[in-house]
């Protein structure tokens, strides 16, 4: 009886706390869901937030998910246009071209990760390289130019 009486309190519970996280989700207009659902396919943990913009009229939505171990996060604005991502993954999703230049620039280097930022037109890719005895991010843009932001010394 003690079995029966606490399964139904966890069922309830359970029940109860899936139907606040449905209420507490946020109206996702059709135009960024449409958008959002033509361009990313087969996703997994989809997680929408919306911000009230308090400068502005304008909704940003934001979505974060994964999708074939990538995971990503976009912003879209109420009529669906994309604004902006960030996605973290590994050496191997790198663009081929960027992947010779670093294995050709940096072979004492391994690639522990990668945090790419688009904006419109704009692509930025941070990579942090772990060496024998440094950490070293670098941040390549479009015209594949290489900018070294950080360099930490292993203790």
């Amino acid at each position: 009886m003690k079995k029966v009486i606490l399964f139904a309190c966890i069922a309830m519970i359970t029940c109860s706390s899936f139907a606040n996280a449905t209420a507490n989700a946020p109206k996702i207009s059709e135009k960024v869901l449409k958008a959002f659902n033509a361009t990313f396919k087969n996703v997994q943990d989809v997680v929408w937030t919306d911000t009230d913009n308090k400068n502005s009229d304008v909704n940003i939505y934001s979505v974060k998910f994964s999708q074939d171990g990538i995971n990503t996060f976009v912003k879209y604005d109420e009529e669906g246009n994309f604004l902006s991502s960030r996605r973290y993954y590994h050496a191997e999703q790198l663009p081929v071209d960027i992947q010779c230049m670093l294995k050709k620039k940096y072979s004492d280097k391994a690639i522990f990760g990668v945090t790419e930022f688009t904006v419109g037109d704009n692509v930025n890719y941070y990579v942090k390289l772990e060496g024998a005895k440094t950490w070293t991010t670098l941040k390549i843009d479009n015209a594949r130019n290489i900018e070294v932001t950080e360099k930490y010394q292993k203790i």
